[in-house]
């Protein structure tokens, strides 16, 4: 069995280059048990990945090769294939013309057609995909204490560079007056994010350092008097930090990641007839987890 995009060689052809190198149909192989299965899809550096099963009798061998071609693993499998059917004969098929038995060469594949050699240029274009990763976790100095938050962002990552854009929310501190403790104010952070990301990875395995800026506002919410009122004011900082991504599936990634977050806007807060109750400090950290769904352009 072979699953390839239409890109790729198709089944015949497969099965046509075992047969140039076992010199025989496989159809008139006979006492022999074996079946093959490849799977063909791209990775997520842009290359093209082989997942091949070979059974021959009891035994079973899995492998998996990646070629900047695909061609190269439909080859590959051809080959892998004639090994496991009979491997003397396609030793004699590939063997040098000019040993002492002079035999005749082998019929040679043919030469790729031109829509196939213009392919690495034409791939590079198809290395885009868009993505939308949600997350939780929490934030520590951003707000009294450590907040909780959830975040929301939408990215496109090109070869080895992401844009993103995002929106997030981080609740649940409370700022206090040393000298009166039980008046206060509740205090939440909703901001929105734009940044961009230098992507190197290896394998299923990226590690993102993303630099951005991000605008919102803190609400207060006072509590401990008589009349308390909400209140919202400005709120802007430059967010800088690591991640790490793990491609559990062709679209699916696990992130984590945390962030340095320089405020440069720091709004401050007060109770009425009361002294400053809360500024924003001028640093402060995040930390964020989730899931990242990927779509080819």
């Amino acid at each position: 069995m072979w699953e390839a995009p239409a890109e790729c060689p198709d089944l015949n052809g497969v099965k046509g280059y075992a047969e140039r190198l076992l010199g025989q149909p496989l159809d008139r192989l006979r006492g022999k048990s074996i079946s093959a299965r490849g799977k063909v899809q791209r990775s997520d550096l842009g290359n093209w990945q082989l997942d091949l099963v070979i059974v021959v009798g009891d035994h079973v061998e899995e492998e998996r090769l990646t070629a900047k071609k695909c061609r190269a693993l439909a080859d590959a499998m051809a080959l892998k294939v004639a090994l496991a059917c009979d491997p003397l004969a396609v030793v004699e098929a590939v063997e040098p013309a000019d040993t002492m038995t002079p035999r005749p060469s082998p019929p040679r594949a043919p030469p790729p057609r031109p829509a196939e050699q213009g392919m690495t240029t034409a791939d590079s274009s198809k290395r885009k995909k868009l993505g939308l990763r949600a997350m939780g976790g929490a934030g520590f100095g951003q707000l009294p204490g450590i907040s909780p938050g959830a975040a929301l962002y939408a990215s496109l990552q090109l070869r080895a560079f992401r844009i993103e854009l995002g929106a997030q929310y981080f609740a649940g501190g409370e700022a206090r007056y040393a000298n009166l403790p039980s008046v206060g104010a509740e205090l939440a952070l909703a901001s929105a994010a734009a940044r961009a990301c230098f992507t190197p990875g290896t394998g299923r395995w990226s590690f993102p350092v993303c630099a951005g800026f991000e605008i919102g506002v803190v609400r207060g919410k006072g509590f401990g008097v008589a009349s308390t009122s909400r209140d919202s004011s400005l709120w802007g900082a430059v967010v800088v930090g690591p991640a790490l991504r793990f491609s559990l599936s062709q679209s699916l990634g696990l992130w984590l990641g945390a962030d340095a977050v320089l405020p440069v806007l720091r709004p401050g807060f007060h109770m009425r007839n009361l002294d400053t109750l809360y500024v924003v400090p001028a640093g402060g950290s995040r930390a964020l987890g989730g899931l990242e769904m990927n779509f080819e352009l």
